[in-house]
């Protein structure tokens, strides 16, 4: 670490009050922001303001009481200096500029000062931006925020969210024999125009409900006030990412779980160039993977056929936050997942497409269908005011037997798990084992595990009762 670095890394980390620090809190898809404050008003450049959500700034301490906060815009006018524009006989071999005062910097509207334009009286007209040529680099606006307050405590921080940074978990699953190996690395992404110094960090991941919606208002009443200012996202340059490496020793900490998110703190400072990816290395949990391949189908009673998808069964033995997974078995890319929030031992199933080599069909025939009157319960008509308790209803009991073939094609043993599912418009559902083969009814669903055999064609049936 270079000696500016060491001394303003001392600096910032003496300013920590009542375990308040200068701290970066990294969310999904914003940060907030909280260091000390130093003197009022605040001050932020137009490109910084852009990513900030205005109505988040506030002021916390030792019993503060804010009594008064303002946020102004401010940017030096261009009125009443001297501007040539275009004129419109001009060609593009050909240009020819007239003088004029500018009087309108918003609406674009030019007195003419050429003296070779005769003319008794003042001219003026509306010239389109782009044909201006001013003297003086047009200034961007400066926002300012300032405060009232009162504070038993002098030391007070500020706090904000602000849009341009971001971050998300990705994973590389690697997959050989019996061995797996996750890997999780922390993409932390600054979208901004300028570097970003951060003294601490938080990567902050869960369910957490927070938009910049307060800034895409913002920038429209702005514009609507101006009556023609424009606002445009930045346009995202060539994207650079930055490998953290051993000699900067910036690493993450254990997740920890706090009020049902889980925070991973980052205690060495580091820099973010402006659009860079910057990738740290997270944790490397132990986790255990089950392939099998799966067959989960909707009921029907025509006849269907497909091919098995390769699935698996992930269990790790600490939380892993939500992220995208690229899967490699044997070293090859083989597919990807985006990985829920887990927690710790939890399972979390997945496909990623299909296996060619395992091909089931499946025959639906009907065995019987009967028609029978139900007398509806007191209990179930007291909802409907409609129908009277004790009311006959006309039902029809459906059998059907189910017929699964399934062929391995595969020189190498295979386990399937097999589930049928999507009775929701029946009343009632029973299965009926008429085959050596385990199958059971969970709720609605039925369902079995098989183990096939290499290079083997399977059949298997049960039956089932359907009351609509």
């Amino acid at each position: 670490m270079s000696v500016w670095l060491v001394l303003l890394y001392a600096l910032l980390t003496s300013a920590n009050i009542n375990n308040v620090p200068y701290t970066t809190r990294i969310y999904s898809n914003l940060a907030e922001i909280i260091q000390p404050l130093e003197k009022l008003p605040l001050e932020f450049t137009d490109d910084d303001w852009n990513y900030i959500r205005s109505d988040s700034i506030t002021l916390f301490g030792e019993n503060i009481n804010i009594t008064l906060q303002t946020i102004t815009e401010q940017k030096k006018t261009l009125n009443g200096t001297v501007v040539y524009v275009r004129s419109p006989i001009s060609s593009d071999k050909t240009i020819k500029l007239i003088k004029g005062i500018l009087i309108d910097e918003v609406n674009h509207l030019v007195k003419i000062q050429d003296k070779s334009i005769d003319s008794q009286q003042s001219l003026y007209f509306t010239v389109p931006d782009n044909q201006i040529f001013y003297f003086e680099q047009p200034v961007k606006a400066t926002h300012y925020v300032n405060f009232t307050y009162t504070s038993t405590d002098s030391k007070v921080f500020v706090s904000y969210l602000q849009s341009n940074l971001n971050w998300r978990t990705q994973y590389q699953l690697n997959l050989n024999n019996n061995e797996s190996n996750l890997i999780a690395m922390a993409n932390i992404r600054n979208d901004g125009k300028s570097s970003v110094f951060i003294d601490q960090a938080e990567l902050v991941c869960g369910d957490i409900n927070l938009q910049m919606h307060h800034l895409q208002y913002d920038r429209s009443y702005r514009k609507s006030r101006s009556g023609g200012e424009s606002y445009h996202q930045p346009q995202s340059s060539a994207m650079q990412m930055v490998f953290t490496d051993v000699a900067n020793k910036v690493s993450i900490e254990q997740g920890k779980e706090l009020a049902g998110l889980y925070v991973f703190p980052i205690d060495q400072p580091f820099i973010i160039n402006a659009k860079t990816n910057y990738l740290l290395p997270m944790f490397r949990p132990q986790v255990s993977v089950e392939r099998y391949g799966s067959i989960s189908k909707i009921f029907s009673t025509m006849s269907t056929n497909g091919k098995v998808q390769r699935s698996y069964r992930l269990k790790s033995d600490r939380y892993l936050s939500h992220g995208n997974c690229i899967i490699r078995e044997y070293d090859r890319v083989v597919g990807e997942t985006l990985l829920p929030n887990l927690a710790a031992n939890d399972k979390y199933e997945f496909s990623i497409g299909e296996d060619a080599d395992i091909i089931y069909k499946e025959n639906v025939t009907l065995i019987s269908s009967i028609t029978f009157n139900e007398t509806e319960s007191k209990v179930k008509h007291s909802l409907d005011k409609n129908i009277s308790p004790g009311v006959f209803m006309t039902r029809t009991r459906y059998t059907y037997t189910i017929c699964l073939q399934i062929i391995n094609f595969k020189n190498r043993l295979i386990n399937i798990e097999y589930e049928q599912r999507g009775f929701h418009s029946y009343q009632n559902i029973k299965l009926i084992i008429l085959d050596k083969h385990k199958f059971i009814q969970d709720g609605s669903s039925i369902k079995s595990n098989m183990t096939l055999q290499a290079n083997i064609t399977e059949n298997y049936s049960y039956t089932i009762e359907l009351i609509r």
